[in-house]
């Protein structure tokens, strides 16, 4: 049996047995064995480990081979465990499959509301059992004492997740499953298991971002050194949008003199999805539209889903080959329902497919001169079915569409994913969307997490911060500060201050001319945004309440404080937690200087609901004043 210890953890592994156990000490925290397609390993193929440390924790590399006379169709390699030392007061941290499937930490027991049938294919991992919770890629679990912090470190070829067993007595169970979808090891050939890499003895706040960047690293993520900023038609147009509103607010923009850098189309310039060079009538030329964007001043932006086909499309009745189909009925696979349509994935193992990806964005980037792409709904290519290459992942085939994408518009297009899933996309985006649509209102009720609202998105943005930076550029969606939506002034003020806080993609999305000045500065005050942020306490609640970053025009450091209830509450900082010695504090939000109260030594807000107070700690001498931001540069002396 081979043993490693690493700080307090010993992962001890019996290949001959196929029993692996991790423990704090001589104290066992997990035990389980591993199976191949459900049976016993040892029955079908041999297994070789080896184990290391990486970033601080525990790593677990296993090789399969079929050391036996016929072919192997491998389904799923699982880790199936025993779970006895987290309790009832245990919470979980739930990571979602694509970047609007909700994330966050959760009590035992307790679920995110069911997604409706036409919702399943988008938001979930369709391979996942619905009778247990599942967390994507990684997950983390902690009762206040003991922690167990845990994921898999490549994500190129298996769809990766853990099936945990929990009610509310604790977790009896975390099952890390890699699924190969029934690939073919042959005789002889072998097989490598994406790397488990482990974590028992850090908070998991610490954990998860030593993991993050673990998965970076072998991912070869890309991150861009700036931060996209602009505008995008799509929040106050949706598919309504003409040619004249888009050139309405680039002339607008250039009234303004916002130092943003984007102008993005979004939905609405296509006759159908999957119909993308098929242009509706309110436009005329993109190619001169493009032309005038930069010649503005602009980046120019298109939104697209180049592998969702919606059933009305001509692609989807000329070439009905080209989908991902039921294995059982050689039906297109469902990918869900949209505005009234049926929609389906595109098979990226095609080469015909591969050919029309490449015709398209050669006319979006060489013809119309778009150098910023939106791309959305990117998880119908990794749809569960049969390919024409069936010996390949849908995680394989899902790169494939990305790598010939990356291919056709080189390296100085921007890409921002949207509807993807998370892991997979590592080293293939610039940055990636990581919460559901912001929308302009902050809840509907009765809809699953995953819905348009920004209460939707304030979520995510906080609980898949430790992602930024280190897989890509988050992007949190879009900002809305127009007085027309149906989002109160502090649900503005709140998501603005986490944008700039957050230091990822800060987009806005109003007709500039319903801006009022108001919103104006507002959105002014976050450029530019913090380079990252820490969110405190992820697997304290669901939605963290305490922001902490370093403010880039004076280099303070400035917290934020939310109150994400339904109703007014009063919060409190206390400074000493983070800086010393003397300092002038300023309220972010209203650029004057604060003092703590004298008997509490905090400093105390009473928040309306969905409400935040932002403090800055500097030991400058001059006050700011008039000529404060939020957390930007402009101005600043």
């Amino acid at each position: 049996m081979d043993r490693i210890s690493h700080e307090e953890t010993t992962l001890w592994v019996d290949t001959e047995g196929g029993h692996v156990t991790i423990g704090t000490g001589s104290e066992e925290l997990v035990g389980g064995s591993l199976t191949l397609d459900r049976r016993a390993l040892a029955e079908a193929a041999s297994i070789s480990a080896t184990t290391d440390t990486h970033t601080g924790g525990l790593t677990l590399s296993l090789v399969v081979e079929n050391d036996g006379a016929e072919p192997l169709s491998v389904d799923e390699l699982s880790f199936e465990s025993t779970v006895e030392a987290f309790g009832p007061d245990t919470r979980v941290f739930e990571h979602g499959y694509q970047s609007w499937s909700p994330t966050a930490s959760v009590p035992v027991g307790e679920r995110f509301p069911e997604e409706r049938d036409d919702n399943a294919p988008m938001m979930l991992d369709l391979a996942a059992p619905d009778d247990r919770r599942t967390s994507n890629f990684l997950t983390a679990v902690s009762d206040g004492n003991q922690t167990l912090t845990i994921g898999f470190l490549e994500h190129d070829r298996a769809c990766t997740r853990f099936d945990i067993d929990d009610d509310s007595s604790g977790v009896h169970a975390v099952d890390a499953v890699a699924a190969f979808d029934g690939i073919t090891l042959e005789p002889g050939e072998t097989l490598e298991v994406p790397t488990l890499w482990i974590d028992t003895t850090r908070d998991p706040s610490e954990a998860l971002d030593a993991l993050a960047t673990a998965i970076g690293e072998e991912m070869d993520a890309r991150v861009p050194e700036t931060v996209p900023t602009g505008w995008c038609s799509w929040y106050h147009y949706f598919t309504d949008v003409t040619e004249a509103d888009v050139r309405e607010n680039l002339s607008e923009l250039d009234a303004w003199e916002i130092p943003v850098d984007i102008v993005q189309l979004d939905d609405g310039y296509m006759r159908a999805f999957g119909d993308w060079r098929t242009i509706d009538e309110d436009f005329d030329d993109l190619t001169v539209l493009a032309d005038d964007i930069e010649a503005a001043g602009y980046t120019p932006g298109l939104w697209l889903a180049p592998f969702y086909v919606e059933q009305s499309a001509n692609l989807f009745t000329d070439h009905p080959e080209w989908f991902i189909t039921d294995p059982e009925t050689g039906e297109p696979v469902d990918g869900g329902y949209r505005a009234g349509d049926h929609l389906y994935g595109l098979d990226t193992t095609h080469p015909e497919v591969k050919e029309w990806l490449r015709e398209t964005f050669e006319t979006v980037v060489d013809t119309w001169g778009f150098q910023y792409l939106k791309l959305d709904f990117l998880f119908a290519s990794a749809l569960p079915g049969d390919r024409y290459d069936n010996d390949c992942t849908r995680i394989e085939a899902y790169r494939t569409g990305l790598e010939m994408i990356n291919e056709t518009v080189g390296d100085d297009v921007f890409i921002l994913g949207c509807g993807a899933p998370l892991a997979p996309s590592i080293g293939l985006v610039d940055a990636m969307r990581i919460g559901p649509d912001t929308d302009p209102v902050w809840e509907t009720p009765g809809e699953s997490a995953s819905q348009p609202a920004l209460k939707n998105a304030v979520r995510n943005t906080l609980t898949r911060q430790f992602l930024h930076r280190k897989w890509w550029i988050n992007d949190p969606d879009c900002q809305l500060v127009r007085e027309t939506s149906d989002l109160t002034t502090a649900e503005r003020e709140s998501f603005a201050t986490l944008v700039a806080m957050t230091g990822g993609v800060n987009i806005f999305s109003d007709r500039i001319a319903e801006i009022d000045p108001a919103g104006k500065r507002l959105l002014e005050r976050t450029l530019a945004p913090a380079e990252t942020a820490t969110v405190e306490s992820l697997l304290g609640s669901e939605f963290p309440d305490l922001v902490r970053c370093e403010r880039p025009g004076d280099g303070a450091p400035t917290v934020a404080v939310f109150n994400w209830a339904d109703e007014p509450q009063t919060v409190s900082v206390d400074p000493s937690d983070h800086v010393e010695g003397g300092v002038r504090i300023w309220d972010g939000l209203a650029g004057t200087e604060v003092t703590v109260d004298e008997t509490t030594g905090l400093l105390e807000r009473t928040l309306p609901a969905h409400g935040c107070a932002v403090f800055a700690f500097t030991d400058g001498t001059d006050p700011v004043g008039d000529k404060s931001t939020l957390l930007g540069s402009p101005g600043l002396e």
